[in-house]
């Protein structure tokens, strides 16, 4: 973590136990409080700070503006609301608590505990995998009690929990951005909450019920998103085509083949076959999407679909919502408007040990080129082939775009597809708690160890809303391949038996010849899935 080199020197106060101070941040500096410009009046429940007159340079320097703050003591903490003003354009504001007792963070992703490293910690919301799914983090204290801090945002914008080490206790910075699309001279805050507790689960509880107001979140049983077939899967076959050097692992007459095979062991209206580089070159073909010459084509595609659908079981290929191809066709006219540099460093698709060589972008589902065009896509090929699901790549990916509001384009683009086919099962992958109202199903976990954070200890945020499904780099039972996933392989075959987890199986080219036994023990865990948590069970 980088910090400045220097004590900024920010005045603090003191309310309802909690020692705070306040920063604002523009484009061009970063801004203190003036505490000889600075009054605060205590009236017991309440406090209210008021600010003419900033610093910079570490108090070197006067500046311009105000700033007003409200702390209002509650049964579960203290809260914060905090409005500035300024001359020049105010992109986020922080409020440091000071003092806070070391201890350790829990109840994240991919883990139950998560120590505060000397260099500090940071933890950003939304974070779509390995950070925060919400704007809540508790930390226990060495002493055992907890301490918790959480927005009250009713919107999708940038926060950060930011922790470090001061001798023996924590400076706690929580940082607040305005959306790049609104940013403005003016900025007013959500509330944020403090407090501590004896037990984290009503904190998390209290916590949950806000952002189901906030975000409109549905619970799953009554969520008009979810087809009725789809309260039926037990299974979710992860069955690989195309790979990005081109190596089919199964053409379509081999998914037709494969789904039999499946539905003569379960029955096939419990089965969902997700299909990654079902178009051609995984990622590759991403912005032109269709049938791939290779692996049958049109024909080949239409039989597969018929097919599946003449036996009960569900098709859903797989879309990139973001990411694309620049040689796709026309991409000088829907792609450029929409874009970012290309995409950076994450993916070695070829074995070459480079990161990125410079084909691909990212774009914003909120940006209308980019939108109306995968829209057109997405709905042409319904049309056409009439598939059941659609799963969007990297839905719950998030930047703070200064054109168009990256979460508002995920939510356009997702109605627009349902409003031409309301029955079609519309899946993600990553979950927060806001994009959790538009994609009822996600891909989750990385790893595919703990899987998920709502494992650990707090399934009722998660399994309230929406089911998942191991996530596409889960290794096939023969030989912990990938498929078209760049991890490679992976020891991890099995996805973890609990109602928020519907059971799924990765299967490359030789599965069914090389792992039947493997196979059949994960279409088990889907029966007793269907058993123990479906309103059909098996008979």
């Amino acid at each position: 973590m980088q910090d400045l080199s220097f004590d900024f020197r920010d005045p603090v106060w003191e309310f309802n136990g909690v020692r705070f101070a306040v920063q604002l941040f523009t484009y061009e500096n970063v801004y203190g409080l003036d505490a000889d410009a600075t009054s605060l009046v205590d009236s017991g429940p309440t406090c209210s700070l008021q600010c003419t007159q900033l610093t910079s340079a570490g108090g070197q320097e006067r500046v311009t503006g105000e700033v007003s703050l409200k702390a209002v003591s509650e049964d579960r903490g203290t809260s914060f609301s905090i409005h500035a003003r300024m001359d020049e354009s105010i992109r986020c504001v922080k409020l440091v608590i000071r003092g806070v007792p070391s201890g350790e963070i829990v109840s994240l992703r991919e883990t139950n505990r998560k120590a505060i490293p000397d260099t500090g910690l940071i933890l950003r919301y939304p974070g779509g995998w390995r950070e925060l799914p919400t704007p809540l983090v508790i930390l226990q204290s060495q002493e055992g009690s907890y301490w918790y801090w959480r927005s009250l945002d009713t919107q999708v914008r940038g926060k950060r929990f930011v922790f470090l080490r001061k001798g023996d206790t924590l400076d706690v910075e929580l940082i607040f951005d305005e959306a790049a699309t609104k940013v403005r001279r003016a900025i007013d805050v959500p509330a944020w909450v403090v407090g501590t507790c004896d037990d984290p689960l009503p904190i998390v509880d209290c916590h949950r019920d806000h952002s189901e107001r906030a975000h409109q979140l549905v619970p799953w049983d009554r969520r008009a998103d979810v087809p009725d077939w789809a309260r039926e899967i037990s299974l979710i076959a992860t069955i690989h085509c195309q790979h990005w050097t081109g190596y089919v692992f199964n053409d379509y007459a081999k998914v037709l083949e494969t789904i039999e095979w499946l539905a003569g062991r379960v029955p096939a209206k419990r089965i969902l076959a997700y299909l990654p580089g079902w178009e051609g070159r995984y990622y590759w073909q991403y912005g032109d999407y269709r049938p791939d010459p290779r692996m049958g084509g049109e024909h080949g595609f239409e039989r597969l679909i018929q097919g599946a659908r003449s036996i009960g079981a569900r098709v859903m290929p797989m879309f990139g919502i973001n990411v694309v191809n620049q040689g796709a066709p026309n991409y000088a006219r829907w792609g450029a408007p929409a874009g970012h540099p290309p995409a950076g460093g994450k993916v070695d698709w070829d074995g070459s040990r480079l990161y990125h060589s410079g084909w691909s972008s990212v774009l914003n589902p909120g940006a209308p080129t980019w939108q109306n065009r995968l829209l057109a896509q997405i709905v042409g090929l319904i049309d056409r082939y009439g598939f059941d699901g659609v799963f969007l790549d990297i839905s719950a990916s998030w930047w703070n775009d200064r054109n168009h509001d990256v979460y508002d384009g995920t939510v356009q683009l997702i109605r627009r597809i349902r409003e031409k086919h309301p029955q079609i099962l519309v899946a993600g992958e990553g979950w927060y708690d806001a994009v959790g109202a538009v994609t009822p199903l996600v891909q989750s976990g990385h790893m595919d160890g703990p899987l998920v954070w709502h494992d650990q200890p707090y399934p009722s945020f998660f399994d309230r809303y929406a089911r998942c499904f191991a996530h596409l780099c889960l290794g096939d039972p023969g030989r912990g391949s990938t498929g078209v996933h760049e991890l490679g392989h992976n020891a991890v075959t099995h996805s973890p038996l609990r109602r928020g987890v519907i059971p799924t199986v990765a299967i490359v080219e030789d599965t069914l010849s090389k792992a039947p036994d493997g196979l059949l023990a994960i279409l088990e865990d889907a029966k007793q899935y269907a058993k123990r948590f479906l309103s059909q069970p098996e008979g």
